[in-house]
């Protein structure tokens, strides 16, 4: 009942704002403007991306939820973005004249707009530039970038690949919770049979993915660093493995996050080389990008959580991974 209270009082907070890229705009929910305005006291930016349903409203309170239970309210601009999307047959989400818009997959990957050249990752670099700007947000410390399920897909590609973190006068994290799947810098997988541990550790190793001749779309992109595409594309794989090591990343997922059969899970050949489901499948990439790469990247279980934003990000566990302090 104290959640549920907690969610109806936060209910009136925040409001929709629409933001410029390029010669269009976004809709994004937030508490602050991010376009205007002084924002005296705001010390974190705490960006927060929706996962497949697209139902950014209901991801923006479950980040206030998060923000509430750190005690952050007052500190803390809190911001999700609305990636719409549409089929080439005009179904799908409503959307205003000058308004962007992907297929459902591609603005999971960074992909260019049905109805432009802008990917759904030049929106978060824009999203980043906004509150690169000093003089609106003058005692800003730090943004982290957070995601759930569809929406954590997003951000740990968006960690790898992301152009804009260098330009940033203040620090940026990225905590992706509960991915179907993730981009692996190299070809290497978790040898048949492996298994690897909360604790940090593995038995069998990291070695050229045992299954290549059946999956030979395995290390392609969203999987990995072949054939890169929109935002990527064109990028240097070395340049991509040596940035993505040494980002600030922690990764969450849910205790009882271990379904095989849900029909959100991606069970295409190249997500399986990465594990049989979402908790296994995270818990093996951060043993990898210790392993591989030296990477000194967070990870944490939520306990008692299954795919579910609002428990993993307003649990302990999220908590501690958004607010470190």
């Amino acid at each position: 009942m104290q959640g549920v209270f907690v969610l109806a009082l936060l209910a009136g907070i925040g409001a929709t704002e629409k933001v410029r890229v390029a010669a269009g705009h976004v809709l994004v929910w937030r508490t602050h403007e991010l376009q205007s305005g002084v924002h005296r006291g705001v010390e974190r930016g705490y960006i927060m991306v929706h996962g497949t349903n697209r139902n950014a409203e209901d991801y923006f309170r479950w980040a206030l939820a998060s923000t509430a239970a750190a005690g952050r309210l007052d500190r803390t601009a809190v911001v999700a973005p609305h990636f719409k999307a549409r089929t080439a047959a005009g179904r799908g989400d409503a959307v205003e004249p000058g308004e962007w818009f992907w297929t459902n997959e591609g603005w999971k990957a960074g992909l260019a707009a049905l109805n432009g050249a802008v990917s759904s990752f030049d929106v978060m670099d824009r999203i980043l530039e906004c509150f690169n700007d000093a003089a609106r947000w003058p005692d800003l410390r730090e943004v982290v970038v957070a995601g759930h399920s569809a929406g954590g897909q997003y951000v740990q590609r968006y960690a790898a690949f992301n152009r804009q973190e260098p330009k940033m006068r203040v620090r940026v994290r990225y905590v992706p919770a509960n991915p179907s799947s993730y981009v692996y810098p190299d070809e290497y997988r978790l040898s048949r049979g492996g298994a690897c541990t909360p604790e940090g550790g593995c038995t069998g190793g990291f070695t050229e993915y045992w299954d290549s001749d059946n999956c030979t779309a395995y290390n392609r992109y969203r999987y990995g660093l072949e054939k890169l595409e929109g935002y990527a594309a064109g990028m240097d794989p070395d340049q991509v493995r040596k940035q993505f090591a040494a980002r600030d990343v922690t990764y969450l997922v849910g205790e009882l996050d271990t379904s095989t059969t849900d029909p959100t899970l991606d069970r295409t050949c190249p997500a399986q080389a990465q594990g049989p489901n979402r908790r296994e499948r995270g818990t093996t990439f951060w043993n990898y990008m210790r392993q591989r790469f030296n990477a000194r990247h967070g990870f944490a279980i939520a306990p008692g959580c299954g795919h579910a934003a609002v428990c993993v990000f307003a649990g302990p566990a999220g908590v501690k991974a958004v607010f470190r302090d």
